[in-house]
Order: structure tokens, then C-alpha cells, then sequence
């Protein structure tokens, strides 16, 4: 790069004490371009006066691995007026940022999801003179159909010197929508390869405590009807019909949707395979790779993603991926080469797939060093968001 750059990045998701495995996605990226700029992150807290307090800590700065992380109060009603919260962001950040600016200026302000971040960042740095870019990671699938949101995300988006899709589909999602594709860069996350690698199969196995045969499924995501967990257990059901001694693991975090775990559990035991389904619950990150080496086949029937990180950490740890070709999952996963593409909502379809896959031998090293050709390093991913930033910003130079 021909300067170093000097940016402010804005995400309500990042790792906190209360949860410090969300937004492990976000750091890793933002850790990697503060080697090569001059990165400081600024997190939009939600509160409600009376209802939800802010934590502790939030009252100071922190250190997240070597990267600046200022915390923005941010006013929040659940499930109220979600059109305004581009504006309370607004508020919550204008602050810092500015402050920020004044002491040095800065060279572009980093919003993390196309809403309710690009609308908030788009207003405070308009008022600051700044060139602002959006990164789009998922939740705008479902944005651009609730009409007073995507008015102000898409506006955003269009408005800004840049914007960086984690996926192809989101990509497309947004130029059809009016986004200019100049201005749209597809940098897929990476995965920490410390973590997430080729290990010892036997050893993980037993540490998990599934005996040498049993044939393993296992899922990552968070536990909401969206990743279509019910449809898995379904289809698990079916080849459990003929592989009694199978097994089902699913990790995940309870979410919003606070009944679906417990209806997941009454699924298998209707379907007579209670016993063989788990839910692990939210694991740390070395944890899920141990499950990951373990498992024979990894199953996600997900009806939208992004660039899905599970499924990147699961081929990256060696094992063949059934899944449906939500997002860029198909970018990443070859039928009968590392796994297979089904569609969605369909159990038969899926039960097929997961079966055929434990009734073969998979390469499992070529599997891991196919995805690690694909995505690189954090570092890489780094340097490609920073080289579309200053190519956007000289762009902008010329222009103006």
C-alpha cells in the first residue's frame, strides 16, 4: 500500500465477557488489517434504560488481542421500531468517531453489515466529509424484503466508496438491487488454520466420547429454524433406519428463538432417535474442531447463509460437507470431491446424501488442503479488503 491508512470500524458483533465467541469473524479480519493499518473498532452497545442496563464493561476501553475497541451506548427497544435503529446507531457512534477525526484524520469509516451499521455510519460520515464502505455478511438477505429497512440499507450501499460481499450471492443480492458491481468486492473470511485443521481422528473421537464405529454426523449452527436443524433430524432419522448405531451432534448457541431447541429434542424422540441426537450446546472454538475431526460427515440443511463459516472450518478440518447451496456453499463444496449439495427443506434428498457420504472413504487431507487453496489466511483476507480500499479511494480522488 502506498500509505497507511487510518480507519475506524464500526460493529455492533464482536467478542464480549458475556459471549466471546460472537463475532469471532469480524475480529479475526480487523485484528489482520491492524498489521497493515491503523485500525480502531468502535462496538454500538444495545441498552434500554430500566430494562437492559449496560454491562460493566463497557464502561472503558478495551484491548481485544492487540485491536482498540471503544464502546458506543447504543439505545435499543427489542422488536420495536426497527426502522430507527440506523438512526440510534447514528447517535451512539457520531461521538467516538468524531473524536477519533479530530485527532488525526481518518481515511474511511468501516461499517460491519449492510443495516442497521451502513445507514448509521453513512450519516456520520457524510457529516464528516469521510468515504465510508459497507461489508455485507448475511442479514441483508432478509433486509432488502422489509421495505422501510431496505430503503435505508440500499441507499447506504449505493452511497458508499465501497462495499465488500463475504459471498457471490450477497454480491448479486445487492447489484440487482442497484449497487454498482464496480464498487462491490467478494473477499470470503477465512478461518484461524490454528484452530481449524487436520487432526488426529481417533484422538478426537475419543474425546468426544464416540465409540471407534459409530458412524458421526455433525452440524454447527446456532440453534434457529433458519439453519433448518428440524429438516437434519428428520433426514437423520431415515438413515438411522439402517445405521442403528449412527449418532447426530449438534453445536450450537439457544438464540431468539427460545422454543426451538426443546422442539428439536421432541422431533428426535418422536422419530425414535432421541437417544442418538445431542445437542452440544455453545462450544469454544477448539472444542467444535475436535468435533469436527471427529465427525465422519458434517450436515448442515441451512436455508441462508453468506460465505458460511462452519462449513469452511468443517473442510477445513478434513470432513466431507452435505449441505444446500445456500449462500456460496456450492463455491466450496463439489458433489462427490469433498461432499454434496442438496436442495433445501428436502429430508429425503439430504438423508441420501448424508448416506451415501459415510458409506465411502473420503481423502480427508486433500479435503483440508482444498479449502486452505480456496481461502487463505487471515492475512491474505487483509490485504485484499485494504488493496479494494485504496483502490475505491483513489477512485473517489480522481472524481472529485
Amino acid at each position: 500500500m502506498a500509505r497507511r491508512l487510518r480507519i475506524v470500524s464500526v460493529c455492533r458483533t464482536l467478542p464480549t465477557p458475556d459471549d466471546p465467541s460472537s463475532g469471532i469473524f469480524v475480529l479475526n479480519r480487523l485484528r489482520a488489517m491492524s498489521a497493515l493499518a491503523d485500525v480502531v473498532a468502535v462496538q454500538p452497545v444495545p441498552y434500554l434504560p430500566g430494562m437492559k442496563p449496560l454491562p460493566e464493561w463497557t464502561r472503558r476501553e478495551r484491548s481485544l488481542e492487540g485491536l482498540r475497541v471503544i464502546h458506543a451506548p447504543m439505545l435499543y427497544l427489542p422488536g420495536m421500531l426497527k426502522s430507527a435503529d440506523g438512526l440510534w446507531l447514528a447517535r451512539a457512534v457520531a461521538g467516538p468517531i468524531e473524536r477519533l477525526h479530530a485527532e488525526a484524520p481518518l481515511d474511511a469509516v468501516d461499517a460491519h453489515f449492510g443495516y442497521p451499521e451502513g445507514p448509521g455510519c453513512a450519516r456520520v460520515a457524510r457529516r464528516l466529509g469521510v468515504p465510508y464502505f459497507v461489508t455485507v455478511r448475511g442479514v441483508e438477505n432478509e433486509y432488502v424484503a422489509q421495505p422501510p429497512i431496505a430503503r435505508q440499507m440500499l441507499a447506504a450501499l449505493r452511497g458508499a466508496a465501497g462495499c465488500i460481499s463475504v459471498s457471490h450471492s450477497l454480491r448479486d443480492v445487492i447489484v440487482r438491487r442497484g449497487v454498482e458491481p464496480g464498487r462491490v468486492r467478494v473477499v470470503h473470511n477465512a478461518i484461524d488454520s490454528a484452530v481449524f485443521r487436520l487432526g488426529d481422528r481417533d484422538a478426537a473421537r475419543r474425546a468426544v466420547g464416540v465409540s471407534g464405529g459409530a458412524p458421526l454426523v455433525v452440524s454447527v449452527g446456532h440453534l434457529v429454524s433458519r439453519k433448518r436443524h428440524h429438516v437434519l433430524i428428520d433426514a437423520f432419522a431415515r438413515v438411522a433406519k439402517s445405521r442403528p448405531a449412527a449418532r447426530l451432534a449438534i453445536i450450537g448457541a439457544r438464540a431468539f428463538e427460545r422454543r426451538y431447541p426443546d422442539d428439536l429434542l421432541a422431533l428426535a424422540g418422536r422419530l425414535g432417535v432421541g437417544h442418538a441426537v445431542r445437542l452440544v450446546g455453545n462450544v469454544p472454538p477448539a472444542e467444535v474442531a475436535g468435533w469436527l475431526n471427529a465427525a465422519d460427515v458434517f450436515a448442515l440443511a441451512t436455508a441462508r447463509e453468506g460465505c458460511c463459516n462452519a462449513v469452511l472450518e468443517a473442510l477445513a478440518c478434513g470432513a466431507p460437507v452435505v449441505t444446500t447451496g445456500a449462500g456460496d456453499n456450492a463455491h466450496f463444496v463439489e458433489n462427490d470431491v469433498n461432499g454434496a449439495i442438496v436442495p433445501v427443506d428436502d429430508a429425503a434428498a439430504l438423508a441420501a446424501a448424508i448416506d451415501a457420504a459415510l458409506g465411502r472413504t473420503w481423502d480427508r487431507p486433500s479435503i483440508a488442503a482444498r479449502l486452505e487453496r480456496e481461502v487463505g489466511a487471515w492475512s491474505t483476507v487483509a490485504d485484499r479488503v485494504l488493496e479494494f480500499v485504496e483502490e475505491r479511494l483513489a477512485a473517489s480522488e480522481a472524481v472529485a
